[in-house]
């Protein structure tokens, strides 16, 4: 899977509106060549999931699981079709991300960009390639009271079984929960359940979005990543290109 160039400023989907680029042309993999021996293989310990992952494939709106669409609130149903039309119109409306601002969490998971995870005892942190961002996922630990809200909120997690439960919260409401322009409160509540294939190779995340302040209930959408051993990070650089800016209606336009 290819990935977005170092220095394109403007989000993902503003891309795909102005350039009618495809996924598989927003970027180039940074390759190198496989490691040798055992290392070219990925760990069937199901609790480590340290080394590279890239998803096949990318969605502006992820499937919700078991059917049917998100379970919108009024303003929330609202405002996403408010973004769509605009998008058909050939007048996307702008987001954090045509500022050179985070994606933020949900919707830094679905970028077709790889990620990286690193492991210790106490914490696991996940590397993403776009826009450098990362979370600390603090293993067997509990929120601390009165946290600032974040683009990618606070993270803690523990092992249920072979299965990583991470549970995030203070989020901002600077972002979207996708690609599509579905919108959040700043009552969401992040819950994901990491698992590893018993070959090593697949790690699934099934995310659940439960905002009360959006949605009439939780649900959930479910990402897959692939091992990508061959892969190195490569610098990921917005202010260098920020010619994509909003107007005084709130629509980008492509200088």
């Amino acid at each position: 899977m290819a990935r977005m160039g170092s220095k394109i400023a403007i989000s993902l989907t503003l891309a795909l509106a102005l350039a009618g680029a495809s996924a598989a042309t927003l970027a180039r993999a940074q390759t190198a060549d496989p490691p040798p021996g055992p290392l070219a293989q990925p760990s069937t310990d199901p609790k480590d999931f340290t080394g590279v992952w890239q998803q096949r494939g990318y969605q502006i709106r992820y499937p919700v699981v078991g059917g049917g669409e998100a379970p919108y609130l009024p303003w929330a149903a609202a405002d996403a079709k408010r973004r769509a039309d605009a998008q058909k119109a050939g007048k996307p409306i702008s987001d954090s991300t045509a500022q050179c601002m985070p994606s933020g969490m949900p919707r830094v998971m679905g970028a077709p960009y790889p990620i990286q995870f690193l492991q210790t005892k106490k914490q696991i942190v996940l590397l993403h390639e776009v826009q450098h961002l990362f979370r600390f996922f603090f293993l067997d630990e509990e929120h601390p009271k009165d946290l600032d809200p974040t683009f990618m909120g606070h993270s803690v997690a523990h092992w249920e079984g072979n299965t990583l439960v991470v549970d995030t919260v203070a989020l901002n409401k600077n972002t979207l929960i996708n690609e599509a322009g579905d919108p959040h409160s700043d009552k969401l509540h992040l819950i994901e359940h990491w698992s590893k294939s018993a070959d090593g190779k697949v790690l699934t995340d099934l995310l659940t979005i439960d905002d009360p302040g959006a949605y009439s209930k939780p649900w959930s959408i479910e990402y897959k990543y692939y091992w990508r051993p061959e892969i190195r990070f490569i610098e990921y650089i917005c202010e260098e290109n920020n010619r994509n800016v909003t107007d005084e209606n709130g629509v980008v336009r492509a200088k």
